[in-house]
Order: structure tokens, then sequence, then C-alpha cells
């Protein structure tokens, strides 16, 4: 079932009482709401920025591009049905969106030398699960690859950060942006918050759960082979004050985990393409 257009701005899915909302602009989901209408996903009342999951693609032959990556602030287009193979293909049971960004302004850094195509597919399932695939290819014809790395972000609701607990990271690699990025070995635990971090934890397994203790509720974050790592971060007081887009307390109702594939640059050759997946779901106990 393809998603209903509002405006050509925003498409909404509604499926078994369950829904999500994805804007063209910035290729970004906008809500994710269980069967009761709760909505899932962080909600900032400062900004819309921080109540989304989008795909943060940062290219190292463009010259000098945003750091939190460009496509969250281009138009993307809507397609009915894209043709691609080796996309999650929806079924008779599953609402979507197929959005693609392959068009840039001519000042957009070296577009004329290198040129590529990003395609997102967003569908959400008859019991709420949401997953998204992002497709990234080299449409160069002068012969030239390019490099990138990428990364989902995503803003999840939880009742209170210190009540917040991630699985799965237990005994890994990370690098901690907050210490110049070095790199350290997580202990056995699962993580806890107590003040702020900003990590990318690396070579990680392919199912990471992020558990709200006090709503009884556990998300579930399950990443194809392509996204070997896991981003975390939470600005704690201190960083939430100096956020444009975050109210000063609004940092004990979120927690950014996300799939990315940044330990290292992919490299793409011309007409090659690469995907990333991450599919969300959710266990709510109450």
């Amino acid at each position: 079932m393809l998603c209903e257009s509002l405006n050509g701005l925003c498409q909404t899915c509604n499926l078994l009482l369950h829904g999500c909302s994805v804007l063209c602009y910035g290729g970004q989901v906008l809500s994710w709401k269980n069967q009761r209408g709760e909505e899932l996903l962080f909600v900032s009342e400062k900004k819309l920025k921080c109540c989304l999951i989008n795909c943060h693609d940062q290219f190292y032959d463009y010259g000098c591009l945003e750091g939190n990556g460009f496509a969250r602030t281009r138009m993307w287009n809507a397609e009915n049905l894209m043709d691609v193979t080796d996309f999650p293909y929806p079924t008779p049971d599953n609402a979507y969106v197929d959005l693609i960004l392959d068009d840039m302004p001519d000042g957009f850094p070296n577009w004329t030398k290198h040129r590529f195509e990003l395609r997102l597919r967003v569908i959400l399932g008859p019991t709420g699960d949401l997953t998204m695939t992002t497709r990234v290819k080299n449409i160069n014809t002068n012969g030239k690859p390019f490099s990138f790395k990428f990364s989902y972000h995503t803003y999840f609701s939880v009742s209170n950060i210190r009540a917040t607990q991630i699985e799965g990271l237990e005994t890994m690699k990370y690098r901690d942006y907050l210490q110049d990025g070095g790199r350290f070995t997580e202990g056995a635990n699962p993580i806890s918050f107590q003040n702020e971090v900003d990590r990318a934890y690396l070579n990680t397994r392919d199912d990471i759960s992020v558990a709200d203790l006090d709503r009884l509720r556990t998300f579930t974050i399950h990443k194809n082979a392509s996204l070997t790592d896991i981003g975390v971060w939470n600005p704690w007081e201190d960083g939430a004050m100096h956020a444009a887009d975050l109210g000063d307390e609004e940092y004990r109702q979120m927690v950014l985990v996300g799939a990315a594939a940044v330990r290292k640059e992919v490299t793409l050759m011309p007409f090659r393409e690469w995907t990333g997946t991450q599919r969300l779901s959710v266990v709510e106990l109450d």
C-alpha cells in the first residue's frame, strides 16, 4: 500500500492502527506511532529536526559539506514504486514510501564531476515494524570513484534517560568523540546514562536493544551487514542548553541510537552501489 501524500511534501502511512510520517525535505521519518497512537520518536518542542529518523551521508570527494550530512537539507522526490531488486519489497500487508535524491543545484561542490543517486524506501509493517533502506549509487560517467560515510540518526522517545539502557554493545570497541575520537572498550554491563555521551561503536552485533525501564518498553534495532557500526548520543544538560534545536530539559526524554557505517569510508566505483537497511521494532509490557 502506497502511503498518502500531503501536498507533495509529506507521506503519511497508517496500517492497523500503527502509523508513520515521512517528510520529503531531508528524507526524514517525522513520526512513528504504536497502536495506542503514542509517539515512539522524540518530539522536540523547539524544532522539528529532533522528531525524526534521517540518513546522514558524508561524501569525501565533494569539498566541505555539512558536518552532519547533506541529505537531510535537500528536497527528495517521491516515486510510486522503485524497481530496486536489493530493497525489501513492499507486500499487500505493508505500507511504504519511496524517495529519490539524484539532482543537486549547480552550486553543490563538484556535482559536475561526481554524481550520485540516493534512494530511500520506508516500509511500515502490519505489526508496526519500521524498515528503512537507503541505496547510494555512483552514477559518474567519467570513471571516477567517490567515498562516503553513512548513519541513521534515530531519536527514540524515552521516559527518563537515567532509566534507559542499551543492550548488545557490551565489550564492544568504540570511538569517544568527547575524547578526540579516542578508542575504548565498553564494559560487560548494558550501557546506562549519567552524563553526556557521543560515541560510535564499531563492528557491532546486528541486533541492539534500547530499554526504557520506567515505561516497560524496549526498542530493537536490526541492521544489515553493510551497517557495521552503531552511533549513540545524548547531549546531557550542558549540551542541551547550547543546542539550538533542543529545550534545556529535553535531553531527559531522548536518546539517539542508529545504525551506521563510519569506521571506514565506503568507496564506490562508477555504477556500483551500496545499500544499508535498519529495521526498528518495539515490545511493550504494560
